[in-house]
């Protein structure tokens, strides 16, 4: 078994590090500390499809999760990455209220994750002004996350997609090399593995990156800034 089973995680230790609960009282600390538990997710594995009101709140310590939809034909749209420090509270009814909404949670790369159960964080989210206003700060982020996917997967040609994601990503991690295959990568901007193989292989020859085996590095960003904001015009 490996080691990260054997020990024993409680979620008092992190719970400061998810500035949604720092306006609890103690006793609301301790109970929603009780019915917290810890879950490791190896990366691709499935940690939710279906009703996103059967899934409790997940505290992400380490790790991505992708959240996606699957269309009729097969295809799968992102909705939302979640980050090491992000409360997801996909599953309240605070945000969902009436609202049947289904979608897949994905671990994007190893995660360690808590996940509370719905019922407290609803309770405490009820009695909790601080936290409500924090809860629904967040709710706004991520449904403008949401927005302005959709708005890029619509409007925006894939070059200039694919230019915007490598910056992005190359921000994000502070470096000029993406640790990404092509089809996370597809994954990521909604469009087809073909289609970010071969705007990669157009990048190459242009000097803006060079790939190799799971990464993607940037050798020259001011060009691919440049492919960023004007795009050629590949809208698939």
């Amino acid at each position: 078994m490996p080691a990260r089973e054997r020990k024993e995680y409680h979620f008092r230790d992190y719970i400061d590090r998810f500035d949604l609960w720092r306006p609890l009282t103690e006793e609301q600390r301790v109970l929603l500390t009780a019915h917290t538990y810890y879950r490791f997710c190896a990366k691709g594995e499935t940690l939710h499809r279906g009703a996103l009101g059967h899934l409790g709140t997940l505290h992400i310590v380490s790790g991505t999760l992708r959240v996606y939809v699957v269309t009729d034909e097969g295809r799968e749209v992102n909705l939302c990455f979640m980050r090491a420090g992000e409360v997801a509270l996909l599953s309240s009814a605070a945000f969902l209220g009436s609202v049947s909404c289904e979608a897949a949670i994905e671990a994007a790369e190893n995660t360690e994750l808590f996940c509370s159960e719905t019922g407290i964080c609803h309770r405490i989210i009820d009695a909790n002004i601080h936290v409500r206003l924090l809860a629904y700060e967040s709710a706004v982020h991520r449904l403008s996350e949401m927005l302005w996917r959709f708005q890029q997967m619509l409007f925006t040609p894939a070059d200039q997609r694919l230019a915007k994601f490598l910056l992005a990503e190359s921000e994000r991690t502070a470096g000029s090399e993406i640790r990404l295959t092509h089809e996370q990568t597809a994954q990521a901007l909604g469009t087809a593995r073909e289609v970010v193989s071969r705007l990669i292989g157009e990048f190459s020859q242009e000097g803006m990156v060079r790939a190799s085996r799971g990464c993607i590095h940037i050798m020259d960003r001011a060009a691919l800034r440049r492919r960023a904001d004007e795009g050629v015009g590949d809208r698939k």
